[in-house]
């Protein structure tokens, strides 16, 4: 209980040093809140397997992307790094899988995807190709956890399909919060939502 508050407390401390424009203190914190459950991840006893690899590889490449983003510092790197960092989640749920599809799932969660970005679509005008890029990545991101969870079941499982949703969720608004217009506490609802779809994904593997 004490890591998982550790964790929260260094993520808000990070988003209210980056709303105060102490950016070095920001990104101390930020990175320390990934590496907070980096190390929670692996003080499991017996936890070895290619989902925790997989998962491990993606907090640390969040690590160097959040930095990028928080000096506004090689934003295509930056950008490279946050598709990066969904793959190796989503390959982290592939791993778990075996057997037949649910292939209604992925038909559900397009049309989710399409509908919603013709609803965003007036908000995100210039950014249609990272958008779709990005959409693409989470969608399949969404369908792996999701698969895990209609198969095995489980609060775990739950946990990371909610957390890729999560992720989906910030992503939408840091795009409309950064690039069209303003969100009132938008800066606490995008990281706040952000630590808390890693959180939950990396709960997936040690509760």
């Amino acid at each position: 209980m004490w890591s998982w508050l550790s964790v929260a407390l260094s993520g808000y401390i990070s988003i209210s040093a980056n709303e105060s424009n102490h950016i070095r203190q920001a990104a101390m914190f930020k990175t320390m809140s990934l590496l907070m459950l980096l190390v929670m991840l692996w003080s499991q006893q017996g936890l070895v397997g290619a989902a925790a690899w997989w998962v491990s590889l993606g907090l640390i490449i969040s690590m160097f992307a959040d930095g990028l983003y928080i000096f506004k510092k090689h934003l295509k790197l930056c950008f490279a790094g946050f598709i990066a960092a969904q793959l190796c989640y989503s390959a982290s749920f592939w791993f778990k899988l075996s057997g037949e599809i649910v292939w209604w799932l992925p038909a559900m969660l397009l049309g989710i995807g399409v509908v919603s970005f013709f609803l965003l679509l007036p908000k995100i005008d210039r950014l249609i190709f990272p958008v779709v890029m990005m959409g693409i990545v989470l969608l399949q991101l969404n369908w792996a956890a999701g698969e895990v969870w209609l198969i095995n079941g489980g609060l775990a499982s739950l946990a990371g399909f909610i957390g890729s949703i999560t992720l989906t969720f910030s992503a939408a608004l840091l795009a409309i919060h950064d690039y069209r217009h303003s969100i009132a506490k938008g800066r606490y609802l995008i990281s706040g939502s952000y630590l808390l779809a890693h959180s939950l994904i990396t709960a997936s593997l040690i509760i």
